[in-house]
C-alpha cells in the first residue's frame, strides 16, 4: 500500500483524507490518505520523513504552501511562478511540487457565468493562486484590493507579474477605486479569512450593493458556509458561492496529479458535504 497525506499545522479536521480515500477506493488504487499535523520548526524532517516512507505523494496546506518549496526537488512552472506549492507527486525518488488551488477554484465557476471584470479582496496566499491563472481562464481585468502594508511597491510588482499584466493593486481604503471596481464587477472574491469565525465583513452592505445584479459573489471560506459577506449578498439577490466546490476541484486535480487518471468530482463532493463546518483545509 502506498501512503498519501497532507502537511499543514493544524491538520486534524481536513476534509482531504474524506475524498481522496473515498476516490482511491473508487478507483481501486492500493493507496491510503493521512493527514499530518506538523509543526512548523520540524517541517524539513518531516519532508525527509515523508521521503523515506517513499510517499506517492501529499498535498501541502498553511503554513507550508511557500516554507516547503526549498526542500523539493522539482517545481511545475506554475508553481514556480508563485513560489508555492499544494501539491507534491514522487517521481522516482524526487519531490515535485505543483499548485491546483488557481486552478481549482476557477474550474469551480459556473462557465457561464460572466467574469471579465474581477475584483478580489487580500492579495495573500489563497489569491495569489488564481490571480495567476485567471487570465487562462477569459478573466480580463483584476482589481485587487488589500490593507496598506510597509512592502507596498514589492505587492503591487508581484500582482502584475502574477496576473500577466491584467491586475492591479489598489488600498482597500480608497473608497473612490473600490467603488469604480465594485459597479463594474461581474464577480467579488473574498480571498481573505476575514469572516471565517465570525460575521464580519470588509465590505459595507452599501459596497456590496454597488454590484451588478449579474455579478457573483464568491467567499473563499468554506468552514462558516454562510459567511456575513454571502448574507449580505443573498439579501441583494445576488448569486453566491463558497468555497467548497473549490476544495473539491482542488483535490481532483491533485488526484489527477498523482495518478494520470480522471477524478470523479461529485463522488468526492458526496463524501465531504454534510461533513462538520468546522473544518480546515
Amino acid at each position: 500500500m502506498t501512503l498519501y497525506g497532507l502537511i499543514a499545522h493544524p491538520a486534524a479536521h481536513s476534509l482531504s483524507p474524506i475524498m481522496q480515500n473515498e476516490m482511491m477506493i473508487a478507483r481501486q488504487i492500493n493507496g491510503h490518505y493521512h493527514s499530518f499535523d506538523i509543526i512548523p520548526s520540524d517541517l524539513e524532517s518531516a519532508v525527509l520523513g515523508l521521503r523515506a516512507l517513499h510517499v506517492g505523494g501529499f498535498n501541502v496546506s498553511t503554513p507550508f504552501k511557500s516554507a516547503i518549496v526549498p526542500f523539493l526537488d522539482e517545481l511545475t512552472p506554475l508553481a514556480q511562478r508563485l513560489q508555492a506549492v499544494n501539491t507534491v507527486k514522487n517521481i522516482n525518488g524526487r519531490l515535485v511540487g505543483t499548485s491546483t488551488d488557481g486552478d481549482g477554484f476557477w474550474q469551480s465557476i459556473n462557465p457561464h457565468q460572466p467574469h471579465e471584470h474581477v475584483v478580489i479582496l487580500g492579495n495573500g496566499g489563497a489569491a495569489k493562486s488564481v490571480i495567476a491563472t485567471a487570465q487562462h481562464y477569459g478573466v480580463r481585468h483584476l482589481a485587487v484590493f488589500n490593507r496598506s502594508h510597509t512592502d507596498w511597491s514589492q505587492r503591487e510588482t508581484q500582482v502584475a507579474y502574477l496576473s500577466q499584466g491584467i491586475g492591479q493593486l489598489s488600498d482597500l481604503a480608497d473608497n473612490q477605486a473600490l467603488t469604480d471596481a465594485l459597479v463594474n464587477a461581474d464577480m467579488l472574491i473574498n480571498a481573505t479569512t476575514v469572516g471565517m469565525n465570525d460575521a464580519s465583513t470588509l465590505l459595507t452592505d452599501y459596497q456590496i450593493s454597488l454590484l451588478p445584479q449579474h455579478a457573483l459573489v464568491v467567499d473563499m471560506i468554506y468552514r462558516n458556509q454562510q459567511t456575513g459577506l454571502l448574507k449580505t449578498a443573498q439579501k441583494q439577490q445576488l448569486l453566491i458561492q463558497n468555497g467548497l466546490s473549490m476544495l473539491i476541484n482542488q483535490g481532483a486535480l491533485s488526484f489527477e496529479f498523482w495518478f494520470n487518471q480522471p477524478a470523479d468530482r461529485q463522488l468526492m463532493a458526496n463524501a465531504v458535504r454534510g461533513k462538520d463546518n468546522d473544518i480546515s483545509n
